[in-house]
């Protein structure tokens, strides 16, 4: 034969295969439906078995009982006729009473058994209660010795006699349906007999059917398998190129190799060799065989996609070969995709490598201008200073210079650590309870300032939190994402421009919330190229965006990072020319409001919040009901003073009056101030607004505004406006002096850190004693009398001995203040290890440097207070 059978006998193999499989499937189907059939057939023979066993011999029976029970009870209450004495009554009254209850067994057994309509029971049990009751007026009549035999046997047939045959014939009846369920069960069993025995020979034929067929298939199969291991099948499977062969004249594909589809994914149609191929790859091929001066092999490296999409590397070699009268062609496949990526991915990295090189240069060139620039103002602000030190206002106006340059040099330095911790791992995201409200009201606090110093418009919205705002997260890592993206809406966008802020719960599973925030601003904007590239290290939007606005070009992968860590997800939308708008979806395990203050609950306070946002208004309603507080509110001036006169009128009075500032109609400070017309000074007024009130405070103190709440109000803040209105301290001055009367060591080993930390506490009240290492701190401390200090403030780098080993050892020493005594990490180690490294030493709290004076008045006041309660207790 001179054309190769292969294809056809593939062809006829796998059609064997799938008949093989499916004739497996179908008798396994059947031996299932077989044995489902069996259990089935087995279980309904039982149940009717069961069921003819059970009724009607039993339900007859029992009828028979309460047959029997129902006669006797006719007969007790007949022979009252004739012997109708007291002791005839009693006795029979005694027996009715044993029969009544004897009844109720057989009546139990029916209605257990009985298959016919439950109606019949029902009517019996009625019968039995309407004899039962009839029993009883009968006995009661025939206790009257002044009734006769004549007036008994009359009142007997009257009322008795009817119910004794209605319930006798109802009991009849229940048997007569027993007896018919008897000979229906039957008929079913017979018949579901044979239907079972005819579906089993069915069903046993098909499988012995369906086993021949298989068996069938299956020599068929191995005859197959020894032809085709006759051609080039050791050849095929031994190698990892694959190959096909055609016929030269016709294209005929007469031979594919078996490991055809796992190399390229398909076995190639016939007169399609070359179908993975680009159309002028397969030209090129095409071309080389049909050319009678073909030279063999001839070769080329081609782009191949398989089916599924993916793209590979083919190295084609092909062979012509003279077999019998015909010309034949091999196709070699050899898969050069690996080898080709790795060449290309060398490429790329040394391309990634030569990039990153000249971003990291970019970012260095641009880190030295960035940390030398503040730097610069620094030096130059103090050497100005020191040359005109006669001159306090301009020595002042340096300081204040050289104070603002400082921070900014701490912010450029941070990003670089940030980086450098997330790049090593080290970030660790805390999880702690806090509210989103606080969070995002000290937020737009300092946003709000930076917009309007700028004279940008900025605007926020908080919805669907409802009474669920304390979430567990990293309140501090959630900061700094907003502050992130905020920094550089108000760094982009020109005066005159506008910033918004949305925060919303947009949905919950399993008590996490997810939370939606979107900044949106009217900045430069970027493109879409500028877009990708903007949440990767080191980048900024264009080269010439450090140049105008200055940046690490670390912010946005810093934010990215911090998203990542905490869950979440950001996505940025943006135009050049028309601003941007960055979305964060952030998880947060729902937390429990663990507020701790004492409610108003025994005040009966009330109180009217004014305010055109109607969600504003029922949050504020709900906080001030958690705290126990009537709350009323409207939405316009308006409408608030009308009701302010009609509970004047009514004789009563709102205790506290909370008032928006910005409102359509009338805002907040003349409002306050006809409050104060209409209804008189006694009414503490407290202003909210998520503005900066600082241009109208006075304007609003003299119209009557007796305080101020920033938006959005969260529960605590809430409630310390509301504590100080009732004890008639709003607003309190800033304390200057909160550490007046406490004794603290200072621990600190460089003497101009050391002098500075003094410097700072004693304006602040405090009295210090300094030590330069952590040995000489020990020494200072052992020595000390009991309650001598308050706390000690512990620098961590020093020689001698750390603040580490310093800290332990005062910890295991004997002194009674040992274990009380607060101690507090004052150290420039600002990474979370070195948290967990103060806190793992004994030291009660963690404070970075540079020094936050208010910052550390503010942990010093709570760990002293805490250390006060431990000796109360």
């Amino acid at each position: 034969m001179k054309k190769v059978e292969n294809k056809k006998t593939m062809d006829q193999l796998q059609k064997g295969q799938h008949l093989s499989t499916l004739s497996t499937v179908v008798l396994i189907l059947l031996m299932l439906i077989y044995l489902i059939m069996t259990i089935e057939s087995s279980a309904m023979l039982a149940k009717q078995t069961d069921i003819i066993s059970d009724h009607p011999f039993e339900v007859v029976i029992a009828v028979g009982d309460t047959t029997q029970y129902i006669s006797e009870m006719n007969l007790r209450t007949g022979r009252l006729q004739r012997h109708h004495n007291a002791e005839d009554v009693e006795i029979t009254t005694a027996e009715l009473e044993k029969l009544q209850a004897s009844i109720q067994e057989p009546l139990d057994k029916i209605e257990e058994l009985y298959l016919g309509d439950r109606r019949d029971i029902r009517a019996l049990r009625d019968t039995l209660t309407s004899l039962e009751i009839k029993q009883k007026n009968f006995l009661e009549y025939v206790a009257n010795e002044m009734v006769t035999g004549e007036e008994i046997e009359v009142y007997e047939q009257k009322h008795l006699d009817p119910l004794y045959s209605k319930a006798l014939k109802e009991a009849e009846r229940i048997t007569t349906v027993a007896q018919e369920k008897k000979v229906g069960y039957g008929e079913t069993s017979e018949s579901l007999r044979k239907i079972t025995l005819v579906s089993s020979i069915i069903l046993m034929v098909l499988m012995v059917g369906t086993l021949l067929v298989s068996q069938s298939v299956l020599r068929r199969q191995r005859r197959e398998l020894v032809y085709r291991n006759k051609l080039f099948d050791d050849l095929s499977m031994s190698i990892d190129d694959t190959f096909l062969i055609r016929d030269a004249e016709t294209g005929e594909i007469q031979y594919c190799a078996l490991n055809m589809e796992r190399v390229l994914g398909a076995n190639p149609d016939t007169g399609d060799t070359y179908q993975g191929l680009k159309k002028e790859d397969a030209e090129i091929f095409n071309q080389a065989i049909a050319n009678p001066a073909f030279v063999s092999p001839f070769e080329k490296t081609v782009e191949y996609t398989r089916p599924d999409g993916e793209k590979r590397w083919m190295l084609i070699r092909i062979y012509k070969i003279q077999a019998s009268a015909h010309s034949q062609f091999i196709s070699v496949f050899s898969d050069r995709t690996d080898e080709i990526q790795s060449h290309q991915a060398l490429q790329d990295a040394m391309l990634s490598a030569q990039q990153a090189n000249m971003a990291k240069s970019d970012f260095l060139s641009r880190m030295s201008h960035e940390i030398r620039t503040p730097l610069n103002a620094i030096i130059g602000m103090m050497t100005i200073a020191a040359a005109h030190v006669t001159d306090p206002v301009r020595v002042g106006n340096c300081i204040t210079t050289a104070v603002l340059s400082s921070k900014q040099l701490l912010l450029i330095i941070n990003d670089v650590l940030d980086m450098s911790k997330i790049d090593s791992n080290k970030m660790v995201i805390q999880n702690e309870p806090f509210d989103i409200f606080q969070v995002v009201n000290a937020f737009v606090s300092t946003v709000f300032a930076q917009a309007k110093a700028k004279e940008i418009e900025f605007t926020e919205i908080m919805e669907g939190f409802g009474e669920h705002t304390v979430f567990v997260g990293d309140e501090l890592r959630l900061s700094q994402i907003l502050l992130n993206l905020s920094s550089n809406a108000v760094k982009f966008t020109p005066p005159g421009g506008k910033i918004h802020l949305s925060v919303t719960r947009i949905g919950t599973k399993n008590k996490v919330d997810m939370i939606r925030f979107v900044l949106s601003d009217t900045g430069i904007g970027m493109t879409p190229d500028a877009a990708e590239r903007i949440f990767q290290p080191f980048e900024q939007a264009d080269a010439t965006i450090a140049g105008r606005f200055g940046g690490t070009g670390l912010g946005m992968s810093i934010t990215q990072n911090l998203v990542s860590l905490m869950n979440g997800s950001i996505h940025v939308d943006s135009e050049q020319g028309k601003g941007s708008s960055f979305l964060v979806d952030i998880p947060f395990l729902r937390g429990e409001d663990k507020f701790d203050e004492p409610d108003f609950e025994n005040q009966n306070l009330s109180a009217m919040i004014v305010d055109d946002d109607l969600q504003v208004c029922e949050q504020t309603v709900s906080l001030m009901e958690k705290i126990k507080i009537y709350a009323e509110y409207r939405m316009s001036g308006t409408e608030a003073i009308e009701r302010l006169k009609e509970v004047r009128r009514q004789g009563g009075d709102f205790d506290i009056c909370l008032l928006d500032w910005k409102m359509p109609d009338m805002d907040g400070v003349e409002l306050a101030r006809l409050i104060r017309r209409e209804i008189g000074a006694d009414v503490p007024i407290v202003m909210i607004s998520a503005y900066d009130v600082s241009e109208i405070e006075d304007e609003a103190r003299k119209a009557g505004v007796n305080g101020f709440l920033p938006k959005p109000l969260y529960r605590s803040s809430v409630y310390h406006a509301i504590r100080d209105a009732v004890e008639g301290t709003i607003m309190p001055g800033v304390v200057e002096k909160p550490l007046e009367g406490k004794y603290l060591l200072l621990v600190e080993d460089n003497v101009i850190n050391r002098e500075i930390a003094e410097v700072l506490l004693q304006d602040k009240g405090a009295k210090v004693q300094h030590a330069a290492n952590g040995q000489e701190a020990l020494e200072v401390f052992l020595s000390s009398k009991p309650g001598e200090f308050d706390a000690i403030l512990m620098d961590v780098q020093m020689p001698v001995m750390n603040g580490y080993e310093a800290a332990q050892r005062i910890r295991a020493s004997s002194h009674p203040q040992a274990i009380r005594i607060p101690i507090i990490a004052v150290t420039a180690n600002a990474f979370s290890d070195d948290i967990s490294a103060a806190l793992a030493a004994g030291m009660n709290a963690h404070v970075s440097k540079p020094m936050d004076i208010r910052q550390l008045c503010e942990v010093l006041d709570e760990v002293i207070e805490k250390a006060g309660e431990k000796i109360k207790k």
